[in-house]
């Protein structure tokens, strides 16, 4: 499932590409141009505004009452009856929603901090906007996060 979430809910999109899900933010414009996006791509539009709930044709719209990110991902995977998948965790950049590729350790030296190069093997890149992924402590955090969040 694709989503595009509005520009009251972007904390919402950002936990969602955690989850693996693809989630567009629509920063800028107006509701009125998420929504046109979200019928053309064939995404969900996530929007805190009932407004744009009687207009909606074509596309599916939720509207999200909770105010915390953590309730908010709740009620989306709840009212959509969605289970994410755990090997989707953690697939994509957090800040552009690409899929993230793999990239060799030899390939990211010069690029992250000597320290992180010596001690990880894993890497894996955003092929929009270069930036570099490993598993770091924060990994166990988000995975901590995660449980309290969908219960995994």
């Amino acid at each position: 499932m694709k989503f595009i979430a509005d520009r009251t809910l972007g904390k919402l999109a950002k936990k969602l590409r955690v989850l693996g899900f693809d989630a567009l933010y629509w920063g800028g414009g107006n509701l009125e141009g998420a929504a046109k996006a979200a019928a053309t791509q064939g995404r969900v539009l996530l929007t805190r505004s009932r407004r744009v709930k009687e207009k909606a044709e074509g596309f599916q719209v939720l509207v999200v009452e909770a105010n915390d990110p953590r309730e908010q991902i709740s009620e989306v995977l709840a009212k959509l009856k969605l289970q994410p998948p755990a090997d989707q965790f953690f697939s994509r950049c957090l800040m552009c929603n690409e899929a993230l590729l793999a990239i060799p350790k030899d390939e990211v030296e010069g690029r992250v901090p000597d320290f992180i190069y010596r001690l990880y093997d894993s890497f894996h890149i955003c092929p929009r906007c270069q930036r570099i992924y490993w598993p770091g402590t924060h990994l166990q955090r988000m995975r901590e996060e995660l449980a309290k969040t969908i219960g995994e």
